[in-house]
């Protein structure tokens, strides 16, 4: 099953073909937001405006190469790492070395001749195979302002969470965690820098790395500040000599923020990876 609010953009020249894949997935998943577009013009617009989980390429279009196409869509932050597949009638020639692979990024090809009904079940296997394993992120905030925007961002993008506005709620999970598992379940913390007048996100974010012995690998922290003025300077100091891994400020931007959280998360599972 595909979890919902998945968006996938489909590029292709042929009217028929985005027709048809269009009316398929949806028989099967109407729960997936699909866009279709017939151009690398169209697609470039789309890419600016939505995240995307999954975007499928044709090799020729009307108006750019597929590669040239997959080339501008990474330089927009929304789909930085988002999976693109190339659609293409000769997989085995189309396939490219090593390095071309690392400057494109294509997630892979696949062999249209295989047909339409073939790459409808590939898209959604695809999609639920990584609905199966959501980042799983802690979040820490008394704003409620701040939480709405954070929550609203990690439910629309299917991330498991878990919201505590209190600090210590929080580390009493992270311990209850520990006690009864022996290991810290989320792949990442958020916490904003002002919680309590008894505890504030540097507080928080020592007593995980002292008292819980939880270090940057095991959890990583996001932290999450309020942009700086014109007079002010970031405490980088002592941002990251609390225990942070990162930071982020405030109001909050989606495609940022879905970048750090990919990349914590990552710390997190290849370390755990690399224990098994």
């Amino acid at each position: 099953m595909v979890a919902a609010k998945y968006r996938l953009l489909i590029v292709d020249s042929s009217e028929s073909t985005r027709t048809i894949l269009f009316k398929q997935i949806l028989e099967q998943a109407p729960e997936i937001d699909v866009i279709v577009c017939a151009s690398a013009r169209e697609a470039i617009t789309a890419a600016r405006r939505f995240t995307f989980n999954v975007i499928t390429t044709g090799t020729r279009l009307p108006d750019m190469d597929g590669h040239q196409l997959i080339d501008e869509i990474r330089l927009i932050p929304k789909n930085r790492h988002t999976d693109i597949f190339v659609i293409s009638g000769d997989t085995e020639t189309q396939v490219i070395d090593q390095k071309s692979s690392d400057e494109r990024k294509i997630s892979g090809y696949f062999n249209k001749s295989e047909g339409h009904k073939s790459l409808v079940t590939f898209i959604l296997n695809h999609l639920a195979s990584n609905s199966d394993n959501p980042i799983r992120v802690l979040y820490v905030d008394k704003s409620a302002t701040s939480t709405a925007i954070t929550t609203s961002i990690l439910n629309s993008n299917h991330i498991d969470f878990l919201h505590y506005s209190d600090a210590e709620d929080a580390l009493q999970h992270l311990r209850h965690d520990l006690e009864t598992s022996a290991t810290c379940r989320f792949d990442v913390m958020i916490t904003d820098l002002m919680l309590s007048a008894k505890v504030n996100g540097f507080e928080l974010i020592q007593a995980i790395r002292n008292d819980l012995q939880l270090d940057y690998l095991t959890l990583p922290i996001l932290l999450m500040t309020i942009e700086p003025t014109e007079d002010e300077k970031t405490d980088f100091t002592g941002i990251f000599g609390a225990g942070t891994n990162d930071f982020i400020t405030k109001p909050v931007d989606e495609s940022a923020l879905l970048e750090r959280l990919r990349n914590l998360a990552d710390i997190k599972r290849q370390h755990a990876a690399s224990q098994t």
